[in-house]
């Protein structure tokens, strides 16, 4: 077998200098360690293999086409931490690799329909589990970006609409009162700040969009900055 690559159900190995190894991509399928992409794939997550090998911050970083040793395949085993890889690692150390150093070759013993049932379900489990792990992941980053540039638009609208609402419109004196229509724009920037906790409204996250949205469209000056508009438009309508 030496370098020889073979394949145990899905699972490939090869001995180099009478060490086993074995492929780290079908070893991470086999542990459950994968993502599945839109097409339907099953892709290995391969950020998370080298962060249970401890290869995330230095050395050489694993993979496609690479093998791990032994004691990294525990180590992954360990580190993947659920039912698919326990059972998974069971069968390579019960089975497959007393079967090689005794014969050079693995002969696997047969399902029983029942087996076969329960293999399928716990796969049907692990690709739930991922795909909540991803939603959450996605999440995350919904709090972590700002806004895209067509949602930042929206939202520069929005803002301005209102001003001009509150104000009486782009034609009264109120709006067209440039230290006044500056006071109103910080005002109802602050607030929009002190609400999301935000330096700029580039980081709102995206998540928080909606509840902005409905923010700007209901919001009132304060009752000083209501009385400077009111006192502006009345103003112009006495000098008509």
């Amino acid at each position: 077998m030496e370098n020889e690559v073979q394949v145990f159900s899905g699972l490939k190995i090869k001995e180099v200098n009478g060490q086993v190894m074995f492929d780290a991509e079908s070893a991470a399928i086999g542990m459950g360690i994968t993502t599945f992409a839109k097409s339907g794939k099953n892709y290995v997550r391969w950020p998370r293999v080298n962060e249970y090998l401890g290869l995330s911050t230095s050395g050489q970083l694993v993979k496609r086409g690479d093998f791990i040793t032994e004691p990294q395949f525990y180590k992954l085993a360990i580190k993947a931490n659920n039912e698919t890889a326990e059972r998974f690692q069971d069968w390579v150390t019960e089975e497959v690799l007393p079967s090689i150093r005794k014969t050079g070759g693995y002969q696997a013993k047969p399902m029983t329909p029942m087996e076969l049932l329960e293999t399928q379900f716990e796969a049907l489990k692990e690709v739930s589990a991922d795909q909540q792990e991803l939603r959450g992941e996605f999440a995350e980053l919904k709090e972590r970006f700002g806004l895209p540039n067509d949602l930042r638009k929206r939202f520069t609208k929005a803002r301005n609409k209102r001003v001009v609402e509150v104000m009486g419109g782009y034609y009264g004196t109120a709006y067209n009162t440039k230290k006044l229509r500056n006071a109103v724009y910080r005002q109802l920037g602050n607030v929009i700040k002190d609400r999301f906790v935000i330096s700029e409204f580039a980081s709102l996250p995206l998540s928080k969009f909606d509840e902005a949205m409905r923010l700007t469209q209901n919001w009132q000056p304060d009752e000083v900055l209501t009385f400077a508009i009111n006192g502006a438009n009345e103003q112009a309508l006495l000098e008509v």
